[in-house]
């Protein structure tokens, strides 16, 4: 009969325990990780889902300083598992972020086209108001009429390039605002138009 020492038997038990405790890495799941937050950026969730974007790289952050902690461990008692679940975590949430910013996205894009075409029919509408203001008011006025009318028109020009290059939260910024001065203009207008010429000039759509 075999009989195994005591100092036998401890040493089959440190190496089950480094066997056990040696664990490897999540380098697959690091990677899908990191492709999810990539993912993300790429659909622009920065700008389109931002507490999500914030959330999602907190947690990326947490899992990787989670991951650096057991590098720092000695290796027979390292534990993955934790990091693991943490960045099957990031993986799975930064898919929903990306699509969330791309929906986010797609509205805002709806958004800004609307407010274009009302900034537009703003500024036509002005621009029909100085025709009829040029014609009946004094020379000083009528500039300053044109000038005013011409900066609406840069204004819109700078809106639709917003859209063309996709940037539709600035561009509904940028229409909101020129709505208002296209809409203060236009009374402006009509005011100089009926101290010129006594009446009060009709509104056309």
């Amino acid at each position: 009969m075999i009989v195994v020492s005591q100092v036998a038997r401890a040493g089959i038990v440190l190496i089950l325990l480094l066997m056990n405790g040696c664990g490897q890495p999540p380098a697959q799941l690091l990677e899908a990780a990191q492709k999810a937050v990539d993912d993300a950026k790429t659909a622009e969730a920065e700008t389109y889902a931002k507490g999500d974007w914030l959330k999602l790289a907190q947690e990326f952050a947490l899992a990787k300083d989670e991951l650096v902690k057991q590098e720092t461990v000695f290796p027979m008692f390292r534990l993955y598992d934790d990091v693991g679940d943490m960045l099957s975590t990031v993986v799975v949430y930064g898919g929903h972020v990306a699509a969330k910013a791309s929906q986010n996205k797609e509205a805002a894009k709806t958004a800004a086209l609307a407010m274009e075409q009302e900034s537009l029919r703003t500024v036509v509408s002005a621009k029909r108001l100085m025709a009829r203001a040029l014609s009946g008011t004094k020379r000083d006025a009528g500039e300053a009429i044109k000038q005013q009318v011409t900066a609406l028109e840069a204004g819109f020009i700078v809106i639709h390039g917003l859209i063309e290059n996709g940037d539709y939260l600035a561009a509904q910024m940028q229409a909101r605002a020129l709505t208002e001065k296209a809409g203060a203009v236009s009374g402006a207008i009509r005011s100089a138009i009926e101290k010129a010429t006594g009446k009060k000039p009709k509104t056309h759509a």
